[in-house]
Protein backbone atom coordinates (compact mmCIF):
# COMPACT_ATOMS: atom_id res chain seq x y z
CA UNK A 1 0.00 0.00 0.00
CA UNK A 2 1.47 3.20 -0.82
CA UNK A 3 1.59 6.19 1.35
CA UNK A 4 -1.16 9.00 3.05
CA UNK A 5 -1.61 11.75 0.04
CA UNK A 6 -2.76 14.86 1.42
CA UNK A 7 -6.66 15.08 1.91
CA UNK A 8 -9.09 17.74 0.55
CA UNK A 9 -12.36 16.11 0.30
CA UNK A 10 -15.74 16.84 1.15
CA UNK A 11 -17.20 14.49 4.40
CA UNK A 12 -19.11 11.86 2.85
CA UNK A 13 -21.61 9.89 4.87
CA UNK A 14 -21.85 6.30 4.73
CA UNK A 15 -23.34 3.07 6.49
CA UNK A 16 -21.43 0.92 8.72
CA UNK A 17 -23.04 -2.43 9.37
CA UNK A 18 -21.31 -3.87 12.47
CA UNK A 19 -21.63 -7.53 13.83
CA UNK A 20 -25.27 -7.91 15.91
CA UNK A 21 -26.22 -4.27 15.34
CA UNK A 22 -26.18 -1.23 12.65
CA UNK A 23 -24.64 2.16 13.16
CA UNK A 24 -24.58 5.19 11.35
CA UNK A 25 -21.55 6.66 11.29
CA UNK A 26 -20.46 10.37 9.93
CA UNK A 27 -17.37 8.92 8.04
CA UNK A 28 -15.53 10.76 5.87
CA UNK A 29 -13.61 9.83 2.87
CA UNK A 30 -9.73 10.48 4.75
CA UNK A 31 -10.99 8.60 8.14
CA UNK A 32 -12.36 5.38 5.37
CA UNK A 33 -8.71 5.76 3.59
CA UNK A 34 -6.97 5.87 7.40
CA UNK A 35 -8.97 2.62 7.68
CA UNK A 36 -8.23 0.58 4.72
CA UNK A 37 -4.48 2.02 5.59
CA UNK A 38 -4.32 0.33 9.12
CA UNK A 39 -5.19 -3.17 7.43
CA UNK A 40 -2.44 -5.39 9.00
CA UNK A 41 -4.18 -9.13 8.87
CA UNK A 42 -5.44 -9.19 5.15
CA UNK A 43 -2.43 -6.66 3.83
CA UNK A 44 -2.32 -8.83 0.80
CA UNK A 45 -6.18 -8.58 -0.06
CA UNK A 46 -6.23 -4.62 1.03
CA UNK A 47 -3.04 -4.28 -1.81
CA UNK A 48 -5.11 -5.71 -4.58
CA UNK A 49 -7.92 -3.80 -3.69
CA UNK A 50 -5.63 -0.14 -3.72
CA UNK A 51 -7.44 1.45 -6.36
CA UNK A 52 -10.61 0.99 -4.98
CA UNK A 53 -9.24 2.82 -1.89
CA UNK A 54 -6.87 5.47 -3.92
CA UNK A 55 -9.15 7.87 -5.01
CA UNK A 56 -10.42 8.75 -1.69
CA UNK A 57 -6.43 10.34 -1.37
CA UNK A 58 -6.05 11.32 -5.17
CA UNK A 59 -6.63 15.16 -6.01
CA UNK A 60 -6.01 15.01 -9.96
CA UNK A 61 -9.43 14.19 -11.27
CA UNK A 62 -7.39 12.24 -14.36
CA UNK A 63 -5.97 9.84 -11.76
CA UNK A 64 -9.39 9.10 -10.09
CA UNK A 65 -11.03 8.01 -13.65
CA UNK A 66 -7.71 5.72 -14.12
CA UNK A 67 -8.59 4.10 -10.61
CA UNK A 68 -11.86 3.81 -11.49
CA UNK A 69 -11.17 2.35 -14.56
CA UNK A 70 -8.66 -0.09 -12.84
CA UNK A 71 -11.40 -1.44 -10.28
CA UNK A 72 -13.61 -1.90 -13.05
CA UNK A 73 -10.90 -4.23 -15.16
CA UNK A 74 -10.28 -6.18 -11.63
CA UNK A 75 -14.09 -6.87 -10.82
CA UNK A 76 -14.31 -8.35 -14.24
CA UNK A 77 -11.74 -10.43 -14.77
CA UNK A 78 -12.51 -11.81 -11.40
CA UNK A 79 -15.96 -12.62 -12.66
CA UNK A 80 -17.41 -10.87 -10.22
CA UNK A 81 -20.53 -9.10 -10.19
CA UNK A 82 -19.71 -6.31 -8.26
CA UNK A 83 -16.97 -4.88 -5.87
CA UNK A 84 -18.15 -6.74 -2.65
CA UNK A 85 -18.05 -10.15 -4.46
CA UNK A 86 -14.33 -9.47 -5.65
CA UNK A 87 -13.44 -7.87 -2.60
CA UNK A 88 -14.84 -11.47 -1.16
CA UNK A 89 -12.93 -13.42 -3.20
CA UNK A 90 -9.68 -11.55 -1.96
CA UNK A 91 -10.56 -12.14 1.44
CA UNK A 92 -11.10 -15.81 0.69
CA UNK A 93 -7.76 -16.39 -0.95
CA UNK A 94 -5.30 -14.34 1.20
CA UNK A 95 -2.86 -15.96 3.29
CA UNK A 96 -2.11 -14.89 6.61
CA UNK A 97 -1.70 -15.65 9.92
CA UNK A 98 -5.25 -15.66 11.03
CA UNK A 99 -6.28 -17.60 7.91
CA UNK A 100 -3.60 -20.65 8.31
CA UNK A 101 -5.19 -20.95 11.74
CA UNK A 102 -8.66 -20.85 10.76
CA UNK A 103 -7.33 -23.35 8.06
CA UNK A 104 -5.99 -25.96 10.27
CA UNK A 105 -8.57 -25.31 13.52
CA UNK A 106 -7.20 -23.62 15.78
CA UNK A 107 -8.05 -21.66 18.45
CA UNK A 108 -8.09 -18.02 17.78
CA UNK A 109 -7.44 -15.35 20.21
CA UNK A 110 -9.49 -12.45 21.05
CA UNK A 111 -7.24 -9.76 19.92
CA UNK A 112 -6.80 -11.41 16.46
CA UNK A 113 -10.35 -11.81 16.22
CA UNK A 114 -11.36 -8.29 17.22
CA UNK A 115 -8.64 -7.25 14.10
CA UNK A 116 -10.28 -9.64 11.80
CA UNK A 117 -13.72 -8.02 12.75
CA UNK A 118 -12.18 -4.24 12.30
CA UNK A 119 -10.86 -5.14 8.86
CA UNK A 120 -13.67 -6.77 6.92
CA UNK A 121 -15.90 -3.83 8.70
CA UNK A 122 -13.49 -1.91 6.67
CA UNK A 123 -13.96 -4.05 3.12
CA UNK A 124 -17.69 -3.91 3.65
CA UNK A 125 -17.19 -0.19 3.70
CA UNK A 126 -14.97 -0.37 0.58
CA UNK A 127 -17.64 -2.25 -1.43
CA UNK A 128 -20.40 0.51 -0.60
CA UNK A 129 -18.43 3.20 -2.82
CA UNK A 130 -19.21 4.24 -5.83
CA UNK A 131 -18.08 5.84 -9.10
CA UNK A 132 -20.81 8.36 -8.12
CA UNK A 133 -18.74 9.65 -5.10
CA UNK A 134 -15.95 10.65 -7.02
CA UNK A 135 -16.08 11.16 -10.52
CA UNK A 136 -17.27 13.64 -12.70
CA UNK A 137 -21.25 14.46 -12.25
CA UNK A 138 -22.61 12.93 -15.35
CA UNK A 139 -19.84 11.41 -16.95
CA UNK A 140 -21.14 9.07 -19.17
CA UNK A 141 -17.46 7.68 -20.02
CA UNK A 142 -16.79 6.56 -16.22
CA UNK A 143 -16.80 3.11 -15.93
CA UNK A 144 -19.80 1.59 -13.75
CA UNK A 145 -19.29 -1.22 -11.46
CA UNK A 146 -21.70 -2.57 -9.53
CA UNK A 147 -20.88 -1.94 -5.72
CA UNK A 148 -22.18 -3.54 -2.28
CA UNK A 149 -21.89 -7.46 -2.12
CA UNK A 150 -19.48 -8.10 0.68
CA UNK A 151 -20.90 -9.61 3.83
CA UNK A 152 -18.57 -11.78 5.02
CA UNK A 153 -18.03 -12.14 8.64
CA UNK A 154 -15.78 -14.10 11.04
CA UNK A 155 -17.86 -16.88 11.30
CA UNK A 156 -18.47 -17.30 7.74
CA UNK A 157 -14.87 -16.96 6.92
CA UNK A 158 -13.49 -19.01 9.77
CA UNK A 159 -15.75 -21.71 8.24
CA UNK A 160 -14.89 -20.90 4.89
CA UNK A 161 -11.22 -21.62 5.64
CA UNK A 162 -11.89 -24.56 7.70
CA UNK A 163 -13.51 -26.36 4.87
CA UNK A 164 -11.67 -24.83 1.82
CA UNK A 165 -7.78 -24.09 3.32
CA UNK A 166 -6.53 -20.78 2.59
CA UNK A 167 -4.09 -18.57 0.54
CA UNK A 168 -4.55 -20.41 -3.72
CA UNK A 169 -5.45 -23.64 -2.00
CA UNK A 170 -8.70 -22.36 -1.64
CA UNK A 171 -9.81 -21.13 -4.93
CA UNK A 172 -10.14 -24.69 -6.04
CA UNK A 173 -10.23 -28.78 -5.90
CA UNK A 174 -6.98 -29.00 -8.46
CA UNK A 175 -3.35 -27.67 -8.12
CA UNK A 176 0.09 -28.16 -9.61
CA UNK A 177 2.86 -27.01 -6.89
CA UNK A 178 6.60 -25.67 -8.31
CA UNK A 179 9.31 -23.17 -6.67
CA UNK A 180 6.72 -20.43 -6.91
CA UNK A 181 3.76 -22.12 -4.91
CA UNK A 182 0.30 -23.46 -5.74
CA UNK A 183 -1.59 -22.85 -8.55
CA UNK A 184 -4.94 -23.71 -9.62
CA UNK A 185 -5.66 -25.48 -12.24
CA UNK A 186 -8.85 -26.46 -14.40
CA UNK A 187 -8.88 -30.77 -13.93
CA UNK A 188 -9.65 -32.10 -16.97
CA UNK A 189 -12.86 -34.17 -17.35
CA UNK A 190 -12.45 -37.28 -17.02
CA UNK A 191 -13.87 -40.28 -14.74
CA UNK A 192 -13.42 -44.01 -14.56
CA UNK A 193 -15.92 -45.22 -16.87
CA UNK A 194 -13.58 -43.92 -20.00
CA UNK A 195 -10.80 -46.55 -19.49
CA UNK A 196 -12.40 -49.65 -20.10
CA UNK A 197 -12.02 -52.88 -18.41
CA UNK A 198 -9.18 -52.91 -15.62
CA UNK A 199 -11.77 -53.09 -12.64
CA UNK A 200 -9.76 -54.83 -10.30
CA UNK A 201 -7.38 -52.09 -10.70
CA UNK A 202 -9.37 -49.29 -10.45
CA UNK A 203 -11.25 -50.77 -7.96
CA UNK A 204 -8.38 -51.04 -5.24
CA UNK A 205 -7.61 -47.23 -5.83
CA UNK A 206 -11.03 -46.23 -5.13
CA UNK A 207 -11.51 -48.53 -2.37
CA UNK A 208 -8.06 -46.94 -0.88
CA UNK A 209 -8.76 -43.25 -1.42
CA UNK A 210 -12.58 -43.78 0.28
CA UNK A 211 -10.79 -44.92 3.22
CA UNK A 212 -8.76 -41.57 3.24
CA UNK A 213 -11.65 -39.38 2.50
CA UNK A 214 -13.50 -41.29 5.35
CA UNK A 215 -10.54 -41.11 8.10
CA UNK A 216 -9.92 -45.08 7.92
CA UNK A 217 -6.50 -46.36 7.02
CA UNK A 218 -5.19 -45.87 3.65
CA UNK A 219 -1.98 -46.17 1.48
CA UNK A 220 0.32 -44.50 -0.34
CA UNK A 221 0.17 -46.03 -3.79
CA UNK A 222 2.35 -46.76 -7.04
CA UNK A 223 0.39 -47.57 -10.50
CA UNK A 224 3.32 -48.91 -12.54
CA UNK A 225 3.31 -51.36 -16.02
CA UNK A 226 3.35 -51.18 -19.40
CA UNK A 227 2.58 -47.40 -21.05
CA UNK A 228 -0.67 -46.40 -22.32
CA UNK A 229 -2.57 -48.68 -19.76
CA UNK A 230 -4.57 -46.09 -17.81
CA UNK A 231 -2.49 -45.54 -14.89
CA UNK A 232 -2.75 -41.95 -15.04
CA UNK A 233 -6.21 -41.65 -16.34
CA UNK A 234 -7.46 -43.79 -13.05
CA UNK A 235 -5.55 -41.46 -10.17
CA UNK A 236 -7.19 -38.42 -12.48
CA UNK A 237 -10.76 -40.25 -12.46
CA UNK A 238 -10.56 -40.92 -8.87
CA UNK A 239 -9.31 -37.81 -8.48
CA UNK A 240 -12.27 -36.22 -9.71
CA UNK A 241 -14.43 -38.90 -8.23
CA UNK A 242 -13.57 -37.32 -4.72
CA UNK A 243 -13.81 -34.08 -5.79
CA UNK A 244 -15.64 -31.84 -2.68
CA UNK A 245 -13.75 -34.49 -0.43
CA UNK A 246 -10.16 -34.73 -1.34
CA UNK A 247 -8.36 -32.06 -2.93
CA UNK A 248 -5.32 -32.71 -5.32
CA UNK A 249 -2.07 -30.94 -5.86
CA UNK A 250 -0.04 -32.66 -8.84
CA UNK A 251 4.07 -32.30 -8.27
CA UNK A 252 6.08 -32.67 -11.75
CA UNK A 253 8.73 -35.71 -11.33
CA UNK A 254 11.21 -33.29 -11.93
CA UNK A 255 10.66 -31.61 -9.24
CA UNK A 256 10.64 -34.78 -6.67
CA UNK A 257 12.72 -33.06 -4.35
CA UNK A 258 10.01 -30.46 -3.19
CA UNK A 259 8.15 -32.91 -2.09
CA UNK A 260 9.20 -32.67 1.53
CA UNK A 261 8.32 -29.09 1.54
CA UNK A 262 5.24 -29.61 -0.05
CA UNK A 263 3.84 -32.22 2.64
CA UNK A 264 4.97 -29.78 5.25
CA UNK A 265 2.83 -26.64 3.65
CA UNK A 266 -0.15 -29.41 3.67
CA UNK A 267 0.49 -30.92 7.30
CA UNK A 268 -0.98 -28.29 9.69
CA UNK A 269 -4.29 -27.83 7.01
CA UNK A 270 -7.32 -29.93 7.93
CA UNK A 271 -8.28 -30.60 4.26
CA UNK A 272 -7.36 -34.02 3.11
CA UNK A 273 -4.58 -33.91 -0.37
CA UNK A 274 -3.89 -36.08 -2.53
CA UNK A 275 -0.89 -35.76 -4.11
CA UNK A 276 -0.10 -37.00 -7.77
CA UNK A 277 3.36 -37.79 -8.71
CA UNK A 278 2.85 -38.82 -12.94
CA UNK A 279 5.79 -41.26 -14.32
CA UNK A 280 7.95 -41.69 -11.74
CA UNK A 281 11.59 -42.79 -12.48
CA UNK A 282 14.73 -42.62 -10.53
CA UNK A 283 18.34 -42.49 -12.69
CA UNK A 284 20.94 -45.04 -10.88
CA UNK A 285 22.66 -43.30 -7.44
CA UNK A 286 20.05 -40.33 -7.84
CA UNK A 287 20.14 -38.55 -4.39
CA UNK A 288 16.26 -37.41 -4.87
CA UNK A 289 15.17 -41.14 -4.29
CA UNK A 290 16.40 -41.05 -0.26
CA UNK A 291 14.43 -38.15 0.19
CA UNK A 292 11.05 -39.31 -1.72
CA UNK A 293 11.74 -42.59 0.57
CA UNK A 294 12.07 -40.25 3.25
CA UNK A 295 9.12 -38.43 2.92
CA UNK A 296 7.14 -41.80 2.86
CA UNK A 297 8.51 -42.94 5.95
CA UNK A 298 6.38 -44.09 8.74
CA UNK A 299 2.92 -43.26 7.02
CA UNK A 300 2.44 -46.51 5.26
CA UNK A 301 -0.66 -46.69 7.50
CA UNK A 302 -2.20 -43.24 5.91
CA UNK A 303 -1.24 -40.84 8.76
CA UNK A 304 -1.90 -37.06 8.02
CA UNK A 305 -3.67 -35.82 5.58
CA UNK A 306 -1.71 -35.86 2.11
CA UNK A 307 -1.53 -39.66 -0.07
CA UNK A 308 1.14 -39.42 -2.68
CA UNK A 309 -0.22 -41.38 -5.84
CA UNK A 310 2.76 -42.15 -8.15
CA UNK A 311 2.44 -43.35 -11.52
CA UNK A 312 5.37 -44.83 -13.38
CA UNK A 313 5.69 -46.68 -17.01
CA UNK A 314 9.09 -48.77 -15.79
CA UNK A 315 8.76 -51.96 -14.39
CA UNK A 316 11.81 -50.38 -12.68
CA UNK A 317 11.86 -47.40 -11.10
CA UNK A 318 15.35 -46.90 -11.41
CA UNK A 319 17.08 -46.44 -14.64
CA UNK A 320 19.34 -49.18 -16.06
CA UNK A 321 22.72 -47.89 -16.93
CA UNK A 322 24.82 -50.70 -16.44
CA UNK A 323 23.20 -53.85 -17.35
CA UNK A 324 26.48 -55.96 -17.76
CA UNK A 325 27.22 -54.92 -13.71
CA UNK A 326 25.84 -57.57 -11.82
CA UNK A 327 27.29 -55.94 -8.56
CA UNK A 328 25.46 -52.60 -9.87
CA UNK A 329 22.23 -54.35 -10.81
CA UNK A 330 22.04 -55.93 -7.23
CA UNK A 331 22.77 -52.15 -5.45
CA UNK A 332 19.60 -51.45 -7.82
CA UNK A 333 17.48 -54.32 -7.10
CA UNK A 334 17.85 -52.96 -3.35
CA UNK A 335 17.41 -49.85 -3.94
CA UNK A 336 13.79 -50.32 -5.52
CA UNK A 337 12.79 -52.77 -3.15
CA UNK A 338 13.25 -50.29 -0.39
CA UNK A 339 11.34 -47.80 -2.63
CA UNK A 340 8.19 -49.81 -2.83
CA UNK A 341 8.47 -50.90 0.55
CA UNK A 342 7.64 -47.19 1.24
CA UNK A 343 4.28 -47.94 -0.44
CA UNK A 344 1.63 -49.67 0.74
CA UNK A 345 -0.60 -50.48 -2.34
CA UNK A 346 0.72 -51.07 -5.46
CA UNK A 347 -1.23 -51.82 -8.60
CA UNK A 348 0.41 -53.34 -12.03
CA UNK A 349 -1.74 -52.18 -15.04
CA UNK A 350 -0.61 -54.79 -18.05
CA UNK A 351 -0.90 -54.47 -21.54
CA UNK A 352 -4.03 -56.44 -22.57
CA UNK A 353 -4.21 -59.49 -25.46
CA UNK A 354 -5.19 -58.94 -28.77
CA UNK A 355 -9.13 -60.04 -27.43
CA UNK A 356 -8.61 -57.58 -24.73
CA UNK A 357 -7.19 -55.35 -26.83
CA UNK A 358 -10.54 -55.50 -29.30
CA UNK A 359 -12.85 -55.73 -26.36
CA UNK A 360 -11.78 -52.13 -24.80
CA UNK A 361 -11.60 -50.78 -28.74
CA UNK A 362 -15.53 -51.95 -29.29
CA UNK A 363 -16.60 -50.86 -25.97
CA UNK A 364 -14.92 -47.41 -26.59
CA UNK A 365 -16.97 -47.22 -30.01
CA UNK A 366 -20.51 -48.34 -28.13
CA UNK A 367 -20.13 -46.20 -25.39
CA UNK A 368 -19.72 -43.29 -28.33
CA UNK A 369 -22.78 -44.35 -30.15
CA UNK A 370 -20.69 -45.67 -33.22
CA UNK A 371 -22.35 -48.74 -34.65
CA UNK A 372 -19.87 -51.66 -34.68
CA UNK A 373 -18.78 -53.11 -38.36
CA UNK A 374 -16.28 -56.29 -38.32
CA UNK A 375 -14.19 -54.90 -40.43
CA UNK A 376 -13.29 -52.67 -37.65
CA UNK A 377 -11.20 -55.26 -35.69
CA UNK A 378 -8.55 -55.72 -38.79
CA UNK A 379 -8.11 -51.74 -38.71
CA UNK A 380 -7.79 -52.04 -35.25
CA UNK A 381 -5.28 -54.84 -34.86
CA UNK A 382 -2.97 -53.01 -38.21
CA UNK A 383 -2.91 -49.66 -36.52
CA UNK A 384 -2.10 -51.04 -32.90
CA UNK A 385 1.05 -52.73 -34.39
CA UNK A 386 2.29 -49.66 -36.22
CA UNK A 387 1.46 -47.26 -32.66
CA UNK A 388 3.67 -49.95 -31.17
CA UNK A 389 1.38 -52.16 -29.19
CA UNK A 390 -2.08 -53.13 -27.83
CA UNK A 391 -2.83 -50.54 -25.33
CA UNK A 392 -6.23 -48.54 -24.00
CA UNK A 393 -4.44 -45.41 -24.95
CA UNK A 394 -3.64 -46.90 -28.80
CA UNK A 395 -7.83 -48.03 -28.47
CA UNK A 396 -9.13 -44.35 -27.97
CA UNK A 397 -6.88 -43.05 -30.67
CA UNK A 398 -7.54 -45.24 -33.64
CA UNK A 399 -11.72 -44.87 -31.84
CA UNK A 400 -11.30 -41.31 -32.55
CA UNK A 401 -9.57 -41.63 -35.79
CA UNK A 402 -12.54 -43.82 -36.90
CA UNK A 403 -15.20 -41.49 -35.31
CA UNK A 404 -13.91 -38.60 -37.46
CA UNK A 405 -13.96 -40.50 -40.60
CA UNK A 406 -16.29 -42.85 -41.73
CA UNK A 407 -18.24 -44.11 -38.40
CA UNK A 408 -21.35 -45.15 -38.72
CA UNK A 409 -23.86 -43.75 -35.55
CA UNK A 410 -26.21 -46.21 -33.86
Amino acid sequence: MRGMRAFRRRAHYCDFLTTGSVLLYNLSMSDLYRRYMSISLFKHAAERAYPLAAVFACDDEHKKLEFCADVFRAVAESGARSTGEWLTSLVECDDNAFSRAAAGGERINDCIKRQVEKELATFKLLSRVSPADYAPDGAEYVPAFETGGFNMTYGKLCAFYLANGCGALALGDAFTYTEKGFASVQAEPVSLSDLKNYDEEKAEIVRNTQNFAEGLPAFHALLYGDRGTGKSTTVRAVCAQFKGKLKTVQLAAERIELLPELLEKLSPLKQKFIVFIDDLVFDENDGRAEGFKAALEGSLAGRGNALIYCTSNRRHLFKETDKQGLKNRNDEVQAELALFDRFGLVITYIAPDKDGFLDIFKQILLSRGIKWRDEYASVAELAALKKGGRTPRAAKQIADLIQSTYAEMR
